[in-house]
């Protein structure tokens, strides 16, 4: 199974909103304890989505993509709307992509491409259940450390939909066992 996101690949970032919770990632680097907040969030990659047009009842043209879900995890500093002076928040590095919603149009989110200001890590070198994080590059948290936390830490739907990212059907059968193969690996750079 290939990866479903490479280098050059577009993603679309969805805008804050009350729902998304921002997780504890907690590891050791340089013999001290560091930790940092992040977004755990499931994106598409409208690259490898099918652009569909669609004729809305108000003869306006709107496009959805139907690309594949992307873990994705984000420097809370980089995605709040408090800190949008960041040089590195979403907003600034991404492109802002309308919605429409009836007759109003509206932002859905960003759209960033994939490139070596992101990393990822994954299961094995064939690149199954990879994942994507935006952050300071000069953290180097153990892969391992994203996915124990997102799952753990998160509310019974949202832990649902994040193993089912990661390719688990269940809860039970998806933290401990995922974990432990990314154990001991860095992120990589694109």
């Amino acid at each position: 199974m290939p990866p479903v996101v490479n280098q050059g690949d577009q993603l679309l970032i969805p805008l804050l909103d009350q729902e998304n919770k921002a997780v504890h990632i907690q590891w050791q680097q340089d013999l001290s304890a560091r930790s940092a907040d992040y977004f755990a969030l499931t994106v598409d990659n409208i690259t490898t989505g099918q652009q569909q047009t669609l004729l809305s009842i108000f003869k306006t043209d709107a496009s959805f993509s139907t690309g594949e879900q992307v873990p994705f995890f984000i420097a809370a500093e980089f995605y709040k709307n408090s800190t949008k002076a960041n040089a590195k928040h979403i907003s600034k590095v991404g492109t802002e992509e309308p919605g429409v919603t009836g007759m109003v149009t509206n932002a859905e989110g960003y759209k960033i491409t994939v490139d070596s200001n992101l990393q990822y890590g994954q299961k094995n070198a064939a690149g199954e259940l990879r994942f994507v994080v935006y952050h300071d590059k000069a953290r180097k948290p153990y892969q391992h450390r994203f996915i124990e936390t997102a799952v753990g830490s998160a509310g019974a739907g949202k832990a649902q939909e994040i193993a089912k990212s990661f390719g688990f059907g269940a809860i039970g059968d998806s933290a401990g066992n995922l974990a432990k193969s990314f154990v001991g690996d860095y992120l990589h750079t694109f």
